[in-house]
């Protein structure tokens, strides 16, 4: 590479969230965290169709209150510390420039050599840079 590439962009809170987002559902994708979840979820309807078929009013709050938080509180609570998390990152708020170099990857100034990336993975919103000693 001959040439050097630049990438700038601001890191703030939505695009963090949105990197976020992206690196958890690519890194779920395949994972068996990904079925123990569909397992959950199937699980706690069939316990609310059990409970209400038998009666069982604890076994059918339990149940409901798990499928409320998956289906409509997780994403929420998940936003809410990812948040947090951004408002202690010393470059939030800040451009971010990305030098692709023949010797290495420059974000702002501190150098990642090639040999110290394992993998990059291209998505449509963007990639994910991996590091062989992470």
């Amino acid at each position: 590479m001959s040439k050097e590439i630049k990438i700038e962009f601001l890191w703030d809170r939505e695009t963090y969230l949105k990197a976020s987002e992206i690196v958890y559902n690519y890194e779920l994708k395949k994972s068996p965290k990904r079925f123990l979840g569909w397992i959950f979820i199937a699980m706690s309807q069939f316990g609310v169709v059990m409970a209400m078929k038998k009666g069982v009013a604890g076994l059918l709050s339990i149940s409901t209150i798990l499928i409320i938080y998956w289906y409509g509180f997780r994403w929420n609570i998940r936003r809410y510390f990812i948040n947090k998390s951004f408002d202690k990152l010393p470059n939030a708020n800040r451009n971010i420039h990305i030098f692709l170099k023949d010797d290495g990857l420059y974000l702002d100034h501190a150098k990642i050599s090639w040999e110290e990336i394992a993998g990059v993975v291209l998505l449509q919103d963007g990639f994910i840079v991996y590091l062989a000693n992470s």
